[in-house]
Order: structure tokens, then C-alpha cells, then sequence
């Protein structure tokens, strides 16, 4: 799979499904530095995915502060041909600045062994 070098950061494109519905994020951080995978509750808001009573709240920190997240579980999470079933991510607001519909994290890095290919900007 392709990435993108934008903003000095490497962005690439994820596809969501949640309760049967899809969404795509062509615009999400690959970052090996979050331990988890987060979305914007802007890109995911149209497949119903929303604040609900009995989600969990966590606090994120981050270089960029602190943001409350809920946590959803996903039927599935796609990034080319790397996916995962039942998958739990975050979901905030993330106001970082600059465009973003989430970050993919380690969490789904090392769940599907992908190896970052920086010289050809590539994940296999």
C-alpha cells in the first residue's frame, strides 16, 4: 500500500465498517508512536458512530495536549489489504491543526505485521 508524505508526516487511506456500514478516511496518520488508533468523530459521525451512555471514556495525552476519546469496536478496519476484525478504536475530536480523519496506530501495525517501507514510502 501506497503512503503519503504530507506535512513532513506519513498519511495513507483506511476504510471502516461499522455495524454493517462503511465509510472511507483518505486522509489518516500512520503513527508508530500512538499505541492506539483513533478517529474523528467528523469522518465516522455518517456510518452511526456516536457518543452513547455506556462507552468508555478515556483520556488521550499526547505531544498536543490531552482529548477525551469513546471507544467503539469496529466490524472491521481496512488499510489496503491489511485488515482486522472486531477491532476497538477511539474516536475524538482531534482539532490538531490541520486536516486529519484519524490516526492508524500500533495497535493495528503490529496486528498485521505490516513493515513500513520508508525509501519507497510503502506498507507490506
Amino acid at each position: 500500500m501506497n503512503i503519503i508524505l504530507q506535512h513532513d508526516l506519513l498519511f495513507a487511506s483506511a476504510s471502516l465498517i461499522y455495524s454493517g456500514k462503511r465509510v472511507h478516511c483518505g486522509n489518516v496518520l500512520i503513527d508508530t508512536g500512538s499505541a492506539g488508533t483513533v478517529f474523528s468523530i467528523n469522518s465516522v459521525i455518517s456510518i452511526g458512530i456516536r457518543p452513547e451512555p455506556d462507552d468508555i471514556v478515556r483520556e488521550l495525552r499526547g505531544i498536543g495536549g490531552t482529548e477525551f476519546v469513546f471507544i467503539k469496536r469496529l466490524d472491521k478496519l481496512s488499510m489496503g489489504n491489511f485488515h482486522l476484525n472486531d477491532f476497538e478504536v477511539e474516536i475524538g475530536a482531534m482539532d490538531y491543526g490541520f486536516d486529519i480523519d484519524g490516526i492508524i496506530g500500533l495497535d493495528f501495525l503490529l496486528g498485521v505485521k505490516a513493515k513500513i517501507d520508508l525509501e519507497q514510502l510503502l506498507i507490506c
